[in-house]
């Protein structure tokens, strides 16, 4: 045989021998799990926001979120948070009913002015924490609200 012709066939065989030493075809990383759930905000759902994961405690692995749509999120468990306890972090933004200059527009251009709606307690404070189990979808609903509780 040529050399030529046995280079690539060697390629092949040491992608095959990676392959099977790394794990070829397994997760890396930490367990993660699929999660849903509705998102209300003093009784109402959030209609536009978004929902992060971030692990807590023992739990390792990558911070996981996505949109929240008419009050509901899902997450699949290939984008899901990691298996454990997770720190939660919601967040949703509101109009105040003022135009402000739009940064992005030309001289004279106005946009609506947001403040975020959720209350801090619930994102960059956030004291909100839940268990993610594993081999299922874990459905974790959040009622929130901004007024104080006794």
């Amino acid at each position: 045989m040529k050399q030529r012709d046995i280079r690539p066939i060697g390629l092949i065989v040491a992608g095959l021998l990676g392959c099977l030493a790394g794990g070829c075809g397994t997760a890396q990383g930490p367990e993660r799990a699929a999660v849903e759930g509705e998102v209300t905000l003093d009784g109402n759902p959030i209609e536009q926001g978004s929902i992060a994961f971030h692990p807590a405690g023992k739990t390792q692995g990558m911070v996981a979120g996505g949109p929240i749509t008419g009050g509901r999120y899902s997450i699949s468990a290939a984008e899901g948070p990691a298996v454990g306890q997770n720190r939660v972090e919601i967040h949703a933004s509101k109009k105040t009913g003022r135009k402000i200059p739009d940064p992005y527009g030309g001289p004279g251009q106005t946009m609506d002015e947001t403040v975020e709606a959720v209350p801090q307690q619930y994102n960059t404070r956030s004291t909100l924490v839940r268990q993610v189990e594993p081999g299922k979808k874990n459905t974790l609903d959040f009622e929130l609200t901004t007024r104080a509780t006794p």
